[in-house]
């Protein structure tokens, strides 16, 4: 016989097999079976060694001292990767914490607020594991701006972009200028999105040390010279500068726009400056509710009682100085309810007696006179209606979505309109005057300031319309992207001396575009109405090199007022209660607030109602 020993214990039972026989009394790890109780190793194959283990008195008093908590021991391999996966855990609760704070302007310093922790750790998964607000500021609030940057790298890489920047002075005296870059392609709703690249402080604000920091930002987001189309900025003189010293010679490629949006600003500024008397009434009828919430009250019972059933009283827009078309939405606003003011005026002055403020005692001034009530009347009905086109304008100048190869007859369009009102006969306009009793010489001197007007408006877009625009050779050449325009345009290759690059287009291409594609495009559209992107996408093989340039100018962003948006933001973060932030974590919350309200599509809701501001240093300010 063998003396060769044989094991009698059972070999395809595993430690696993042995803890599912006992539950909540043996667990598993690591391929060792361990008593929960006692964490101690057993021998999983002998059944016998369990039971005397079971039997043990120390057995007893820890089972029923760790009866409700159960303390198991693990192998290091499963307790690393327990405190790796706790660690991956607590990091991404932190950052989209950080996150979500950032997005909806929330400070981190609620984080602190105790009824903010207990939400936390009671309604948030592992919101226990969010710290405090110190640690979320110096360790992730850093990691999440890092992140978005790098997925901002992303979204630009080699692609064609227009870059806007602005400068702004904070309350704290800093000069900030805020630099956005958009790609050149449309969203699912037609618009392009510009994102804020950076924040930067300046020592100094000039032509030298905006164009350094323009340049920095770009090489930092490894940006190719090539791709940058368009510079945007507003009229001041050292923006106009900053292009011409510097950037134009490094990107050769781009065309400096200076903002439409502002433009278009400065023309309706003045069209309504010769109008004394009506500025004089759009500024005193907001003053009188400044501090005075129970005559705002008493205006809006007052409004109630008299407008239509179902129609909604409101208080009249404030014309305001750093939202533009506010001053044409108040007047609007006036032409509809200007008749029912003098009743509630003379409610006011007898209701307040000697204690009556100096805006309701001008208002009462204005209104009692009959020839100047009505002749305020005549100028509020005339700007109503004169200012739509102006109103209309500003909207599309300042949208997010492209006009560029529109804007130049939207230009043309306007200028004829001021030449032809800007003579204005009392026949052409007496629908104005009508229910009225105007003595001749005051219709005379309302339709003289009509004329006024319009001589300032149209005085002032002509100078755009030369050589205040430094684009607007451009803007008038990149028409051609357009069949709608060929009719009427050169087909000449060397008519196209503003629009980079296109001396590289053949005769051929222009003749072929001109001749055939662009005719057949027009024939088999709806209405004359050409997808430019379905058109020249699909004109790629035919015409390569007009299709590549149609394609990089046709959709360039012509106003600055995402640069505007981003001042205000960045005004809106820098609140009173967060003066000592540090420079670096203010550029993280500007970042990731103007780019978050972009992505989850915030801006949507609240885009018509942003202030925009007035640049001081603009010439025609």
């Amino acid at each position: 016989m063998c003396d060769t020993k044989v094991s009698h214990l059972p070999t395809k039972i595993s430690a696993k097999d042995r803890a599912r026989q006992f539950p909540h009394v043996l667990h598993e790890s690591g391929g060792k079976l361990f008593c929960t109780a006692c964490n101690v190793v057993l021998e999983h194959k002998r059944k016998s060694s369990i039971d005397k283990h079971f039997s043990t008195a120390k057995h007893g008093r820890r089972t029923a001292e760790k009866r409700r908590q159960q303390g198991r021991q693990i192998t290091v391999t499963e307790a690393v990767a327990s405190r790796s996966v706790a660690s991956a855990e607590r990091i991404k609760i932190c950052e989209d914490w950080v996150t979500t704070c950032t997005a909806v302007n929330i400070p981190l310093s609620k984080s602190d607020h105790p009824a903010m922790r207990r939400f936390l750790r009671d309604r948030v998964v592992n919101g226990g594991a969010i710290p405090g607000f110190h640690q979320l500021a110096q360790k992730y609030l850093g990691e999440v701006y890092q992140k978005e940057k790098e997925a901002l790298k992303t979204v630009l890489a080699q692609k064609p972009v227009a870059v806007i920047f602005d400068e702004t002075p904070d309350v704290e005296g800093r000069c900030v200028l805020n630099i956005l870059i958009a790609p050149l392609e449309k969203d699912e709703s037609g618009r392009i999105l510009t994102y804020l690249a950076d924040t930067v402080f300046l020592e100094e604000c000039n032509h030298s040390t905006v164009s350094v920091a323009v340049v920095k930002c770009l090489q930092e987001y490894c940006i190719a010279n090539d791709d940058v189309v368009v510079f945007n900025t507003d009229n001041a003189a050292y923006m106009i500068k900053a292009y011409k010293a510097a950037l134009q010679s490094l990107f050769p490629n781009s065309v400096h726009i200076t903002c439409m949006a502002h433009v278009m600003n400065l023309v309706g500024g003045a069209f309504h400056r010769p109008f004394d008397q009506l500025n004089a009434f759009m500024l005193s009828f907001p003053q009188m509710f400044y501090h005075a919430g129970s005559r705002k009250r008493r205006y809006l019972q007052f409004m109630t009682k008299k407008l239509p059933l179902g129609k909604k009283a409101t208080v009249a827009p404030n014309p305001c100085a750093t939202r533009w078309n506010s001053w044409f939405i108040a007047v609007l606003y006036h032409s509809e309810h200007f008749e029912l003011y003098k009743d509630f005026i003379e409610t006011e002055i007898n209701m307040c007696g000697k204690s009556t403020p100096q805006s309701v005692e001008r208002l009462h001034e204005l209104l009692q006179d009959p020839d100047m009530a009505q002749s305020l009347q005549v100028q509020i009905r005339i700007m109503a209606d004169k200012c739509k086109v102006i109103v209309q304008l500003l909207d599309i100048f300042q949208s997010r979505r492209p006009v560029t190869t529109k804007l130049f007859d939207y230009l043309e369009d306007l200028q004829m309109n001021f030449a032809v009102n800007k003579e204005l006969q009392y026949e052409a306009c007496s629908q104005y005057f009508e229910g009225l009793d105007l003595s001749c010489d005051i219709k005379t001197q309302i339709l003289n300031t009509v004329e006024q007007a319009y001589n300032n408006a149209e005085e002032k877009l002509n100078k755009y319309m030369s050589d205040g625009q430094p684009a607007i050779h451009f803007l008038q050449e990149v028409r051609v992207f357009d069949p709608r325009h060929i009719a009427f345009m050169n087909d000449s290759v060397s008519s196209y001396k503003n629009i980079p690059g296109f001396s590289a287009v053949s005769q051929d291409e222009m003749d072929a575009y001109f001749t055939h594609l662009g005719p057949a495009a027009l024939r088999a559209s709806a209405c004359g109405v050409v997808d430019l992107d379905i058109f020249w996408d699909g004109l790629q093989e035919r015409l390569p090199v007009l299709s590549f340039l149609a394609k990089r100018y046709k959709d360039v962003i012509v106003n600055s007022a995402d640069a505007e948006r981003s001042n205000s933001i960045y005004k809106l973060v820098l609140s009173s209660r967060r003066r000592s932030i540090t420079n670096s974590n203010l550029k993280a919350l500007v970042f990731l607030y103007h780019n978050q309200r972009l992505t989850s599509g915030a801006f949507e809701k609240d885009e018509v109602e942003e202030d925009f501001e007035e640049d001081m240093d603009d010439s025609e300010a």
